[in-house]
């Protein structure tokens, strides 16, 4: 069996809160348009959608946690906060942190 890395070889990593526009229906939906989105950007690692929580907010848009690599943080971070997709529909950065509990805890109280 192979020796697991510890803890502190271990890639580090960001947990980012988005708000996902209310047109995208499902996590595999999510996960299509952020990866078109992101494939023109230079990154180390694509980010992973973990979490996608359809129509949790009063208008129609869902939520969902996406796992960054530390070294792509501030180019997604900047992604994020400035740049549309598609017709005009974006996905909004609404927090983050290094620690997921974090992350789930602050979006998922979003009302």
């Amino acid at each position: 069996m192979a020796k697991r890395l510890s803890k502190a070889l271990r890639g580090k990593r960001r947990w980012v809160g988005v708000i996902i526009p209310a047109g995208i229906k499902s996590k595999q939906e999510a996960i299509k348009t952020l990866e078109m989105f992101l494939a023109t950007y230079d990154l180390i690692q694509k980010p992973r959608l973990v979490e996608f929580n359809l129509n949790h907010l009063s208008d129609g848009r869902s939520v969902g946690i996406i796992e960054v690599k530390l070294v792509d943080y501030p180019k997604i971070r900047n992604i994020l906060e400035g740049e549309l997709i598609d017709d005009g529909n974006q996905f909004t950065s609404y927090t983050s942190s290094g620690k997921i509990r974090l992350v789930r805890e602050r979006i998922f109280s979003l009302e």
